[in-house]
């Protein structure tokens, strides 16, 4: 019942105090993603603009910069009387890019605003600077200008003379017709709208602003909001270091295990893949965009850039944080991890899960009135939230997209703080200590639950919060706390979704609410029952549950095997005319190496054989992001130098010098019967000739993620008619019998590539690796060995050399 109360204050103070708290964030919201792509699109065909089968990315804009000059006037202006400029309602738009179908990422052909209220309010035409069009008499072009902001519902008399500058360019004359508003903002700014023409032909039109000193003044006091991005990527990166040392350790121990840790990770990474497929095409629009891809591409790269470095460490995160955690609170708080564990086992039917769901909920609530009141309570001394940097709706998905959003970013911090840097610093500090310790970090980690600036009245309020979303830990369960989180962050984003004007957009509000109260929904019906569930890991033997991690990290390695051996991939016996063969054979279940062949378009094959250092789950990890990465590049830029830099970047920012990885790559074009080579570290290529001449074809560079670049010299080297290409890796010239220090070396190779020359690719390959097996004499294999053999078709005279 106290709880319940709380919740009811909650809900008052939200539903009361959010205009007050957010007065520019978005009101009477009628306009969805759908239907502004639908305003974009009609009035392009009224203008005679129209783009077949255009490519369409539209997005929620949030300016940031104009709420916080909105924030800074409100202090010398009537709100009501800034609602009447209408720049509040350019805080938050719908923005839609619309592409010509296999156009490059910045080649548009018409840039729009459409207001959440539904009326354009900006279009850029793109047009070329060198196209001719006629001429525009000033006079003619303000009455076009004036006929324009008329049919969008804007009245010009509201603004002054406007003025008329005309622009020369070498083909035409482009017109610029600004009218200024009678009214100036208290910091002195102008602002009105403007339309503009090339040549005789209309270009644009939109609001603006002045960019002086104001806006200079709003953009040094959102610096700081830098900091917390910082602190967050601080705190994850950091929990990884921290939390790996003793999740290894007690690992290899016995003392913990890894399924409830491995279901966190996929639970994570498929809310985050489903988060980063319904933003992708929207968020491509505002991330670093690649001019030499289509927008489609830059979708597909902010996808894997997006998983890499964000996703996948937030998964590992929420893996480490349970592992560890979980034996951190498994004596003393075991009992609060009950519930949360009973999902996973999906034992939610039960009074114990539906309990702490309300519980969670209803503190969720009343978080998020207490983040309100004390959002109004710090506007008294020029604190303001910045919800433009916050709103993490981006895509068309609005409530559901946000929903994922918060599944995915936000469950794995919530774990390393509850989990382990709680306990953790109350058994060092004790319990008082040890709470404010870690609310402190939480407020600096996570910015909850909406940035404030300036940031120390920021942190007060981070701090307040995060005392009372550990407090709901410390009272009710993990159960409790996690919902309490997502719900308020939740609640205090979206809460412009929830009262929408749409019903659409207001059902897709209350639909992202619901998934995150699914624990809930599926055990209401359950909370009067006497149903309990005691979380009893205490009673399992200590040596029954390490025999049981050994059999699940049995069971992980052997999942890994099968998923590496899904990304090498099975050779056909022969490509664009050229006979393949090749062998892979891991010294553990998860190996190093990689190799591909791919047949390009223009006739070649591209040949690739790499080592990771090592082998192992390490290794495989990296080789694994070498060969997409691999995949990726050649898809897009087959040729020698693009490849090396774009696996060598790979490497490095992946590895950072503690797995590096040698490469050898080559373009053959078997009509031409050219080889263009290159090597970063790896053994050289051998060619084999049909008498039995075998050829090392040296090529020397630094490995893979020795620097931040790589420079490498492609070589070309001229083939004939039936000759052998033999790429391998060291596993091969290193094989040693047991007890020997001898290994089979580069001249035991070429011998044997010697004496299978004439015979077939398949045959060369077996013919190798028995020679090897006789000298090993049956060694367990001490590194990954890989070899790949090609022949070039016999006859044929080769055409001219290929202008490079």
């Amino acid at each position: 019942m106290l709880w319940g109360v709380a919740a009811a204050a909650g809900a008052a103070l939200l539903i009361w105090g959010y205009p007050w708290a957010a007065p520019f964030q978005p009101r009477h919201w009628r306009t969805s993603a759908g239907q502004a792509e639908a305003i974009v699109l009609d009035h392009l065909r009224q203008l005679g603009r129209q783009v077949e089968r255009p490519f369409v990315a539209t997005r929620l804009v949030n300016s940031s910069l104009l709420e916080r000059r909105l924030q800074l006037a409100l202090a010398h202006e009537d709100l009501a009387r800034l609602r009447a400029t209408g720049l509040p309602d350019q805080v938050s738009c719908w923005e839609v890019t619309v592409y010509p179908p296999d156009a490059l990422h910045g080649d548009y052909a018409a840039k729009a605003q459409v207001s959440l209220g539904g009326s354009l309010t900006s279009l850029r035409l793109r047009v070329d600077a060198e196209a001719r069009s006629g001429a525009l008499a000033p006079a003619a072009a303000r009455d076009r200008a004036d006929a324009l902001l008329r049919a969008q519902g804007v009245d010009p008399g509201r603004y002054g003379e406007p003025e008329v500058r005309t622009q020369q360019l070498a083909a035409r004359t482009d017109v610029n017709v600004r009218y200024h508003d009678r009214q100036r903002l208290p910091d002195g700014s102008g602002f009105g709208q403007e339309v503009t023409f090339a040549g005789d032909r209309l270009s644009g039109f939109g609001p603006w602003l002045d960019e002086g000193a104001p806006r200079r003044a709003a953009q040094r006091s959102l610096q700081g909001s830098q900091l917390t991005v910082f602190g967050e990527y601080l705190f994850i990166y950091g929990m990884l270091a921290v939390l790996a040392v003793p999740f290894l350790k007690r690992y290899h121990e016995g003392q913990i295990g890894v399924r409830r840790g491995a279901q966190l990770f996929v639970a994570v990474s498929v809310a985050g893949l489903s988060f980063l497929l319904m933003i992708a095409r929207a968020a491509s629009e505002e991330r670093a965009t690649f001019s030499f891809a289509t927008p489609q591409q830059t979708a597909w790269f902010f996808m894997l850039i997006g998983t890499l470095f964000y996703l996948m460490p937030m998964a590992v995160l929420a893996f480490l944080a349970w592992s560890v955690g979980e034996a951190l609170c498994r004596e003393r708080w075991g009992h609060k991890l009950a519930s949360f564990d009973a999902l996973f086992r999906r034992q939610w039917a039960s009074a114990t899960v539906a309990a702490s769901a309300l519980g969670g909920l209803l503190a969720g609530l009343a978080l998020s009135g207490l983040a309100v009141g004390m959002l109004l309570v710090l506007r008294r001394v020029g604190a303001w939230p910045q919800f433009a940097l916050f709103h993490g709706i981006n895509g068309a998905w609005t409530g559901i997209e946000e929903a994922a959003g918060c599944l995915a970013f936000e469950v794995p911090t919530g774990l390393a703080l509850a989990l382990c840097v709680l306990p953790a610093l109350a058994r060092r500090l004790g319990r008082p200590l040890g709470f404010l310790a870690a609310a402190l970090i939480m407020a600096g980690a996570t910015s909850a639950p909406v940035l404030t600036l300036p940031l120390g009245w920021g942190l007060v309020l981070s701090f307040a919060f995060s005392c009372a979303l550990l407090g709901v830990f410390l009272a009710l369960d993990l159960l409790a706390f996690v919902l309490a989180g997502l719900s308020s962050v939740y609640l205090l984003v979206a809460y412009p979704l929830l009262t929408a004007a749409n019903p659409a957009l207001r059902a897709e509000g209350w639909a992202g609410l619901g998934i995150l109260a699914l624990p809930l929904l599926l055990s209401v019906r359950h909370l009067g029952s006497r149903r309990e569930i005691a979380y009893r890991y205490e009673d399992v033997p200590p040596h029954v549950r390490r025999i049981a991690e050994r059999e699940r990290q049995r069971v992980e390695l052997e999942t890994a095997r099968r998923i590496q051996s899904a990304i090498l991939p099975d050779l056909p016996p022969r490509l664009a005319g050229v006979d393949l063969a090749h062998a892979y054979l891991p010294a553990s279940e998860v190996g190093g190496d990689f190799y591909d062949v791919m047949a390009l378009e223009d006739g070649r094959l591209a040949v690739a054989v790499g080592d990771v250092a090592g082998h192992g789950v390490s290794s495989g990890l990296v080789m694994s992001m070498a060969k997409s990465a691999l995949a990726v590049q050649v898809t897009f830029d087959p040729e020698v130098e693009a490849v090396f830099r774009t696996l060598n970047r790979t490497v490095y920012q992946t590895a950072r010098k503690r797995l590096l990885a040698t490469f050898c790559y080559a373009l053959l074009d078997p009509v031409r019967r050219e080889l263009l080579y290159a090597s970063a570290g790896h053994l050289y290529p051998y060619r084999i000739s049909g008498e039995g001449r075998v050829e090392a074809l040296e090529s020397s560079g630094y490995p893979l993620g020795v620097r931040r670049t790589i420079e490498v010299e492609p070589r070309l080297a001229r083939l004939a008619p039936g000759d052998l290409l033999f790429l391998f890796s060291d596993g091969l010239v290193e094989a040693r019998p047991p007890g020997s220090d001898e290994m089979f070396g580069f001249e035991r190779l070429e011998q044997s590539l010697g004496r299978q020359a004439g015979a077939s690719v398949e045959q060369v390959r077996d013919g190798v690796l028995a020679d090897v097996a006789a000298f090993a004499g049956g060694a367990e294999r001490e590194d990954d060995m890989t070899l790949l053999v090609l022949r070039l078709p016999p006859g044929g005279a080769p055409s001219e050399p290929r202008l490079r």
